[in-house]
C-alpha cells in the first residue's frame, strides 16, 4: 500500500518595469508524510522541499518584423528527508492475517540541494520562422547521515558529495506555414544525478568517487495544427533520446579470506536508447455559448515506444558469494515500458459549470525485468470524473470534483521494480 499526506504552497510576484523588462519571483515549499509496504518491507518517508525561482523576462522589437525575447533566471531547491525502513514479519496473533512491522533495518536522513542558472532566447523572423536557444548550468549536492546504530561498526556515518558544472543546452526551430499548421525540430541535453544511496559503498564505508551523472541527449521533430475551422486539433512528435553512463551494478565476491566481505556497488556503464512516436487528436463535436452544453470534445492519443538497452550489463553475486554473475541486457527492451499505450475519451462542459470526463485507457504487455524473462500482460482501464467549476469573483475560483478510477475493477500491475 501507499499512504500519503501532502501539502504544497507557493507565492509569486510579477513586476513590469516597462514594455521590455519584467521580473517574476516565486517561493515555494511542499511536505509529505508517506508510508509504503511491499514484499521488500515497510518504509516511512518524511521529505520537506523548499526553494525559490526568480526570472527576468525581456522583449525587444527590431526592424523588418524581427523581434527577440528571452528569459534569464536562477532556481534553487533543497530537500530534507528522513527515511526509516523495517522488516515485515508474520502476525503472531493471526498467522493468516497481513504481516506486521518488524525490527528496524535502516534509518537515514538526507539533504539534497540543486541550484541552476539559465537563459533562453527566441528570435522571431519574418515568414513565421523562429529560433529558440538556451543553456543552463546546474550544481547538485547530496549529504547522507546513517542513523542506524550497529555495534562494532567502524564505517563512517556521514557521506557527502557534489556534482557541479552540469551544462544543459537546448535549441529548437519552429516554422508556421499558416495559422493552422506548423512544424518544429529540437535538441536538448540533460542530466540525472545519482541518488543518495548510490554515491557511497556501505561495505567499505567509502565514497563512490568515480560515479558520474547519467547524460541524456534528445532529438525531436514534430508538427501541430488546427483544422476544420479550429474544430480538429492535433500534435505529432517523433523523438530519439540516448542516455549514456547508465547506472549499473558491479559485484565484488569473496576472495577466499574470512576477513573479506562480498558486496556490490553502483557504477556507470552502458546506454539506453529511447525511440518513439506520440500522437494526440482532439475534435470539438459540439460547441455553444447559449445552450446547456457548452462543449463536447472527444479526444484520442497513441504512443509507440521502442526503448532498448545498449552495451549494458548487470552483476550479482552467486549463492556462495564467491563469484560474480554477469547478466547481459544488450538489445533487450527496457523494463516497465509498454510498446503501445492509447487513450480514448470525451470532455464535456456545461453553461452552469458542471463538467465531466470519461477515459478508456489501454496499455500493452511489457517486460517487468531487464532480462526480458518476466512480462506483464496488457490491460485496459475505464476512468471517469465529474465536477463543478465556477468563478466566484475576479480573484477567486471554485473547483469541486469527484472521480472514479478503474471502474470495471481490472487487476493490473501498479509497481514495476
Amino acid at each position: 500500500h501507499f499512504y500519503i499526506i501532502m501539502f504544497r504552497a507557493g507565492l509569486g510576484y510579477t513586476y513590469n518595469f516597462n514594455n521590455h523588462f519584467s521580473t517574476t519571483t516565486t517561493v515555494f515549499s511542499s511536505g509529505v508524510t508517506n508510508d509504503a509496504s511491499s514484499a521488500g518491507g515497510w518504509t516511512d518517508k518524511n521529505p520537506i522541499n523548499y526553494g525559490f525561482r526568480s526570472t527576468l523576462d525581456t522583449k525587444f522589437d527590431l526592424k523588418n518584423g524581427v523581434s527577440i525575447s528571452g528569459i534569464t533566471g536562477i532556481e534553487s531547491q533543497r530537500q530534507n528527508a528522513q527515511i526509516i525502513g523495517y522488516n515485515m514479519v508474520a502476525n503472531p496473533a493471526d498467522a493468516n492475517a497481513y504481516w506486521i512491522i518488524g525490527a528496524m533495518k535502516s534509518n537515514q536522513s538526507t539533504i539534497t540541494g540543486t541550484t541552476s542558472v539559465f537563459t533562453e532566447w527566441t528570435l522571431s523572423l519574418p515568414y513565421d520562422l523562429s529560433v529558440t536557444a538556451g543553456i543552463g548550468l546546474s550544481n547538485m549536492s547530496i549529504q547522507l547521515d546513517d542513523k542506524f546504530y550497529v555495534a562494532g561498526n567502524t564505517n563512517p556515518t556521514r557521506f557527502a558529495t557534489k556534482y557541479n558544472g552540469l551544462v544543459s543546452p537546448h535549441v529548437a526551430i519552429n516554422k508556421v506555414f499558416s495559422k493552422q499548421f506548423s512544424v518544429y525540430a529540437s535538441y536538448s541535453k540533460g542530466y540525472k544525478a545519482p541518488v543518495s544511496s548510490y554515491f557511497f559503498i556501505p561495505a567499505t564505508g567509502k565514497l563512490n568517487t568515480d560515479l558520474k551523472p547519467e547524460t541524456g541527449n534528445q532529438f525531436e521533430i514534430g508538427t501541430k495544427g488546427s483544422l476544420l475551422n479550429d474544430r480538429l486539433s492535433y500534435q505529432l512528435a517523433l523523438f530519439s533520446a540516448t542516455f549514456s553512463d547508465k547506472m549499473t551494478a558491479i559485484a565484488v565476491p569473496l576472495n577466499g579470506s574470512t576477513t573479506t566481505t562480498a558486496y556490490t556497488y553502483v557504477a556507470n556503464g552502458g546506454k539506453q536508447v529511447d525511440k518513439g512516436i506520440e500522437l494526440l487528436v482532439k475534435y470539438t463535436a459540439y460547441q455553444s455559448n447559449t445552450n446547456f452544453f457548452k462543449t463536447i470534445r472527444p479526444f484520442a492519443n497513441l504512443a509507440y515506444s521502442d526503448f532498448k538497452y545498449v552495451a549494458l550489463s548487470f552483476q550479482t553475486l552467486n549463492a556462495a558469494r564467491t563469484a560474480a554473475v554477469v547478466t547481459d541486457y544488450d538489445g533487450k527492451a527496457v523494463a516497465g515500458v509498454a510498446p503501445y499505450t492509447a487513450n480514448i475519451g470525451v470532455d464535456i462542459t456545461t453553461k452552469p459549470g458542471i463538467y465531466a470526463n470519461l477515459v478508456y485507457s489501454y496499455k500493452d504487455g511489457m517486460p517487468i525485468s531487464s532480462d526480458g524473462l518476466n512480462s506483464a500482460t496488457s490491460y485496459s482501464l475505464l476512468n471517469t470524473k465529474f465536477g463543478f467549476q465556477r468563478s466566484l469573483s475576479a480573484h477567486c475560483d471554485l473547483d469541486v470534483f469527484f472521480g472514479i478510477n478503474n471502474i470495471t475493477g481490472v487487476q493490473y500491475p501498479y509497481m514495476v521494480f
